[in-house]
C-alpha cells in the first residue's frame, strides 16, 4: 500500500514512474500536478500496474481487474489516446472525469487540456475527444441532395479546396457536423468524400497540395504551415480539431496543440495506425498522402 503522502511527492516530480502489476494503489483525493493543472486521483481501490507522469500528460498502465478515475476539479477537458476499457467519460459544465476499468491490458495516456468543460453546453461524453463537441446542425436546414454513387466522376487529383458550402444553404459548421455524422454512422470513405465534394465549393487551400506538404514529422508543441495543411486536412475528412475558434474549419492555426493530436488519434484509428498516439510519422504521413 502506497501512502498518500509518498505518492504526492512522487507524482509531482516533473517525470516520475511507478510499476509492478497491482504493486500501485492510489488512495482518495491522491493529487496530480500536470502542465500546471491539477487533477484528483478518485476511489478507494484504484489499482494499477505503472504511472508515468510527465509535462503535460500522464500515462497510465492497467491489466485486467484494475481500475483507475481521474477528476479535473476546474473543469479542464481531456484527451484520452484510447477509449478501450473506458468506464466514464463526462465533460461538461458541473463536472469533469474519465475512469477506466479494462478486462485486457491497456495503456492509456491522457492530456488535461487549459479548456474548460464549461465553455460548451452541458452534458457527457467529451472528455476524450480533446474539448471539441459536435455541433447541433439547424432543424431547418437546406434540403441535401446526394447523387447516386454510379453516377458521380472518380475523384481524380484536382480535389476540390476546403471552403464555405456554395449551393446548399449550411454554414460551414453545420456541413462540417454532417460529415462526421456520416462517419459516425458507418458510412465508407468514398460515400463521405461525395457528400463532403456536394456540401463544399472551391477555396484558396487545395487538398491535391497536401501530399507536398509534410517534409518533417509533427508532434505536440510544434509550429508551422504544414500544421495548418494538417489541421485543414483532418477538419476536411471529418476529424474535426474543433467545432468553432481556433482549429475549427476555415480557423486552421500554425500551432499542433492538444485538440489537433486529439483529432490525429481518431484519423489514425480510423486507418488502423498503431500506435495511435497523436504522433505524425511516416506511416501517417504515408496514409495522409494516399488520401489527399
Amino acid at each position: 500500500m502506497l501512502a498518500r503522502a509518498g505518492m504526492l511527492v512522487a507524482l509531482l516530480a516533473p517525470t516520475a514512474a511507478l510499476a509492478a502489476f497491482n504493486d500501485v494503489t492510489l488512495t482518495t483525493d491522491t493529487v496530480l500536478s500536470v502542465n500546471s493543472i491539477t487533477l484528483n486521483v478518485s476511489g478507494t481501490s484504484a489499482t494499477i500496474e505503472s504511472i508515468t507522469v510527465n509535462a503535460t500528460d500522464f500515462s497510465v498502465t492497467m491489466q485486467s481487474g484494475s481500475s483507475f478515475k481521474v477528476t479535473a476539479p476546474n473543469l479542464n477537458r481531456f484527451s484520452a489516446s484510447t477509449l478501450t476499457g473506458v468506464s466514464t467519460d463526462i465533460c461538461n459544465a458541473n463536472q469533469s472525469v474519465i475512469g477506466y476499468s479494462p478486462n485486457t491490458t491497456v495503456t492509456v495516456t491522457l492530456t488535461p487540456s487549459p479548456v474548460l468543460g464549461s465553455s460548451t453546453s452541458s452534458g457527457s461524453g467529451g472528455g476524450s475527444t480533446g474539448g471539441s463537441s459536435t455541433p447541433t446542425v439547424s432543424t431547418t436546414p437546406a434540403p441535401v441532395t446526394v447523387a447516386p454513387v454510379v453516377e458521380i466522376t472518380p475523384v481524380t487529383p484536382t480535389t476540390p479546396a476546403v471552403s464555405a458550402p456554395s449551393t446548399t444553404g449550411l454554414t460551414t459548421t453545420q456541413a462540417t457536423a454532417v460529415l462526421s455524422l456520416l462517419s459516425s454512422f458507418g458510412a465508407d470513405n468514398a460515400t463521405v468524400e461525395i457528400v463532403r465534394r456536394i456540401l463544399f465549393g472551391t477555396g484558396t487551400v487545395s487538398m491535391s497540395t497536401v501530399s507536398g506538404s509534410f517534409s518533417r514529422n509533427l508532434e505536440l508543441g510544434v509550429t508551422g504551415e504544414d500544421v495548418k495543411v494538417l489541421q485543414t486536412f483532418l477538419n476536411a475528412h471529418g476529424y474535426v480539431i474543433a467545432a468553432s475558434g481556433a482549429g475549427s474549419p476555415g480557423n486552421e492555426t500554425t500551432r499542433f496543440g492538444a485538440l489537433t493530436k486529439a483529432a490525429l488519434i481518431k484519423y489514425q484509428e480510423a486507418k488502423g495506425i498503431t500506435p495511435a498516439a497523436g504522433y505524425f510519422g511516416p506511416k501517417t504521413r504515408a496514409t495522409v498522402g494516399a488520401d489527399s
